[in-house]
C-alpha cells in the first residue's frame, strides 16, 4: 500500500486479503466434522526457522549475504471479513519498519500455514542523495494554505464503500495540510486513487500542552450524542484527529472518518483516520482542513492529483 523511505527507517504499510468464504454455517459445521477437506498444504520453510511465533504473514528482508531477518509489526488492524453473501474476507493490515535503506531492497513476505511460499521482491528504492534532498520535518515543511471563502454551506457528506485501495494507485505525495508552531500537525499520508473514488488517510500529531489536552478530550468524554455524526459541525468538531471537508462551488462537505486509531501519552497524541471521498473531475482536490481539538481553525487546501 505504501513505502516511505527515510533517512532514519524505512516504513512500509502492507495489506494481506484473503477469499471470503461463501459457506453458510452449517457447511463450516459439516466441514469440520468432516475434517476440514481442502485445506491447503503447508509451505515448506527455507528462509523461515522452523520454529517462530507467527500466524499471519511474515515480512522480513535480506541481507548482502543473503541471511533473512524478520520484523514484527509496528502497527496492526485486521477484520474477519463480510458475512458469507458479502464480498470481502479476511483482512489484515500492518506497518512494518525496517533499517534505512537506498537504491533497491529484497523484501521477503511468508504465510506458511495457507499455503503462501516464502517470497523474494526485489523492491527499487531511491538513493541516499534524493532522500537527504526531499526529506523534511513535519514542523519545517513548506505549508501551502488559503483562507476558507465565506458563505459557503456545510453539509454532511453522505458517506461512500471503503474501495479496495490495494488495486488503486497513489496520486499525490505526502505533504502537511496544516500545522501550528511546534505544536501540532495535520500530515497526508497516503492518497490512493481506485477508479472514480478516493482514499485518504491522515496522520494528526500533537505534543506538549496541546497533547494533554487532547489526551483529556479523546479518552476521558463521554460518548459521543447520536445522530452527531449527521451534523457538520459536529463532525468538525468531534476529533480525535483532524476533520476534512471538500469544497465543491459553494458548499462544503465533511466527511466521516471510515476507519482510524488514536494513541496518547504523556505530551504527546497522534492518530490516524482514514477518508473516502470521489474523485475531483478535473483532478485537483479542494479541501478544508481543520483540528479544533489541537487549535488547528479551519483553512483551505488544494491537493493537485497524479
Amino acid at each position: 500500500m505504501r513505502a516511505m523511505s527515510g533517512l532514519a527507517a524505512l516504513e512500509i504499510e502492507l495489506l494481506t486479503r484473503r477469499p471470503l468464504d461463501r459457506r453458510s454455517a452449517t457447511e463450516r459445521q459439516r466441514d469440520i466434522r468432516d475434517g476440514f477437506p481442502g485445506k491447503p498444504a503447508v509451505a515448506s520453510r527455507r528462509l523461515l526457522p522452523a520454529h517462530d511465533e507467527g500466524i499471519d504473514l511474515r515480512v522480513g528482508w535480506l541481507d548482502h549475504a543473503g541471511h533473512a531477518h524478520w520484523e514484527f509489526a509496528r502497527s496492526y488492524s485486521g477484520s474477519s471479513g463480510d458475512h458469507f453473501l458479502g464480498t470481502s474476507g479476511p483482512t489484515c493490515r500492518a506497518v512494518f519498519r525496517f533499517p534505512p535503506t537506498f537504491d533497491q531492497m529484497s523484501l521477503v513476505l511468508a504465510w506458511p500455514e495457507i499455503g503462501f511460499p516464502e517470497t523474494v521482491i526485489t523492491m527499487p528504492l531511491p538513493d541516499r542523495a534524493t532522500v537527504e534532498r526531499v526529506t523534511a520535518s513535519i514542523w519545517q515543511a513548506p505549508l501551502a494554505v488559503h483562507a476558507v471563502p465565506d458563505g459557503l454551506t456545510h453539509h454532511a457528506d453522505g458517506g461512500h464503500d471503503s474501495p479496495a485501495i490495494e488495486t488503486g494507485v497513489n496520486v499525490a505525495a505526502p505533504r502537511v495540510l496544516h500545522r501550528r508552531d511546534h505544536s501540532a500537525a495535520v500530515v497526508l499520508t497516503r492518497l490512493t486513487a481506485t477508479n472514480s473514488v478516493l482514499s485518504m488517510e491522515l496522520l494528526s500529531i500533537a505534543k506538549g500542552d496541546s497533547a494533554d489536552a487532547i489526551n483529556a478530550q479523546v479518552f476521558h468524554s463521554p460518548r459521543p450524542i447520536p445522530g452527531a455524526l449527521d451534523d457538520p459541525a459536529q463532525i468538525r468538531a468531534r476529533g480525535p484527529g483532524a476533520s476534512v471537508a471538500v469544497v465543491q462551488g459553494h458548499e462544503a462537505f465533511w466527511i466521516r472518518s471510515s476507519d482510524g486509531s488514536a494513541s496518547g501519552g504523556d505530551q504527546s497524541f497522534s492518530c490516524l483516520g482514514e477518508f473516502t471521498l470521489n474523485r475531483p473531475h478535473d483532478d485537483l482536490l479542494d479541501l478544508i482542513v481543520a483540528w479544533p481539538l489541537a487549535g488547528l481553525h479551519a483553512v483551505r487546501v488544494r491537493i493537485p492529483l497524479k
